[in-house]
């Protein structure tokens, strides 16, 4: 029996206004929006995925994802889902604030973290176990809603981080031998036997 495969275009948001200063910043479900350039990338996103037979768009209800996903929706011509199992994974105490900050306020949580990043759970925020029960099983729904079609998914770097190396059969410990830059791409072929990323962390689709 030929194997089928639904084709997944997972993007990563574009880049949000609170790191223009320059540091990263541990967003997690803190309602952050994005720039004006990122605005600019969704629309050629958009663009882009037009000339494909896109059958249905998904984001994280997170404004920096939900932005993108009303935007290609748009262009595409299809309808947008929102999710909350989609959102970044929750990090408490350390939400909108970059390392150093955090190193500044917390520094004895900033050293138990990164001691045991899977299990450690800053006060207030998600373990990693917990985002991996709250976001396969929606990307499982999602998938299997779509058999042989093809999907667009704009999420967060953590949860696309995690689902890939799902994919791939690594630990969950290894998303930091990834890359997922703001607005990128990855394609991902879920089949009935077996399962292929044909495109990581692009900045395009060509």
């Amino acid at each position: 029996m030929e194997n089928r495969f639904t084709t997944l275009y997972l993007l990563r948001h574009g880049e949000t206004v609170n790191t223009l200063d320059g540091p990263l910043r541990y967003n997690g479900h803190f309602d952050v929006d994005i720039t004006a350039k990122a605005r600019a990338q969704m629309v050629q996103r958009g663009l882009e995925f037009a000339a494909l037979e896109i059958s249905a768009v998904y984001a994280s209800d997170l404004k920096r994802c939900r932005i993108g996903g009303e935007i290609i929706a748009k262009k595409t011509g299809c309808s947008l889902t929102l999710s909350e199992n989609l959102r970044e994974m929750k990090m408490g105490d350390w939400e909108g604030l970059t390392l150093a900050e955090v190193s500044k306020r917390f520094p004895e949580q900033v050293e138990q973290k990164f001691a045991d990043f899977i299990n450690y759970r800053i006060p207030g925020s998600e373990t990693i176990k917990e985002v991996e029960e709250r976001i396969y099983p929606e990307f499982d729904r999602i998938i299997a809603q779509h058999c042989g079609e093809t999907i667009v998914i704009v999420a967060h770097g953590g949860v696309n981080l995690l689902f890939i190396a799902k994919i791939l059969g690594l630990l969950s410990s290894d998303i930091f031998n990834l890359s997922q830059n703001f607005g990128c791409i990855n394609k991902i072929l879920i089949g009935d036997d077996f399962n292929k990323i044909e495109m990581l962390n692009s900045s395009g689709l060509h």
